[in-house]
């Protein structure tokens, strides 16, 4: 009789199996080329890839393996570039709208850049000329200087030559620093101009 009992409970276990199943998640990886399956995550699945499914096998999703340390590195390098790039094209964006607000032809750009050469120009000329100055008094100190060839020369004079030269020195570093300020406008200018046709030339209609 006990062992009548015992055979129609172990009969029972499937059909009840079944009735609970299908509302549960069963978790599945592969260890070592085999599949490993339980009602909750496998020991062998730690640390590995895995898919929860269904009790009728559909996948309901999958997670990834956790990342090592190189690939997470990887992973936040990858995001950075991505973030720089996307702010670079959001940069490039604002400035070629701006370019296109702040010219309203490629003649107007010209107009401009003719302009601001102008007047750095004007004022190159005039370093110009006060350097003509100073060498003009350099000269008359020079041959004021001649006189003292063999005996020494007055301090008030000896002075006069060094300061001359220190203002030489100056003044033709400003007029460096005013022919750099003009190549730096037309190159400025240069790229405007050729960055606003590329603009205009793509877009569909005229300004």
């Amino acid at each position: 009789m006990r062992r009548l009992v015992l055979v129609s409970l172990l009969m029972t276990l499937p059909s009840a199996h079944a009735q609970t199943a299908p509302r549960g998640t069963v978790y599945c990886c592969t260890d070592n080329g085999h599949q490993v399956c339980g009602d909750v995550l496998p020991p062998q699945c730690f640390g590995k890839s895995y898919r929860e499914m269904s009790p009728q096998g559909t996948v309901r999703r999958t997670v990834e393996a956790p990342l090592s340390p190189e690939q997470l590195a990887k992973r936040e390098a990858e995001e950075r570039a991505r973030r720089a790039e996307v702010a670079r094209q959001r940069a490039e964006m604002r400035r070629n709208q701006s370019l296109l607000e702040t010219y309203s032809s490629v003649a107007d750009i010209d107009t401009r850049r003719d302009r601001a050469v102008e007047a750095v120009e004007t004022e190159l000329r005039q370093a110009e000329a006060r350097q003509a100055l100073l060498v003009k008094k350099r000269s008359g100190l020079l041959r004021e200087a001649e006189f003292f060839q063999k005996r020494a020369m007055p301090p008030n004079l000896a002075a006069a030559l060094r300061d001359s030269d220190s203002e030489l020195a100056a003044q033709g570093s400003i007029i460096e620093a005013k022919r750099r300020d003009i190549e730096a406008i037309r190159s400025r200018y240069e790229q405007d101009r050729s960055r606003y046709i590329a603009l205009t030339e793509s877009r569909p209609f005229p300004r």
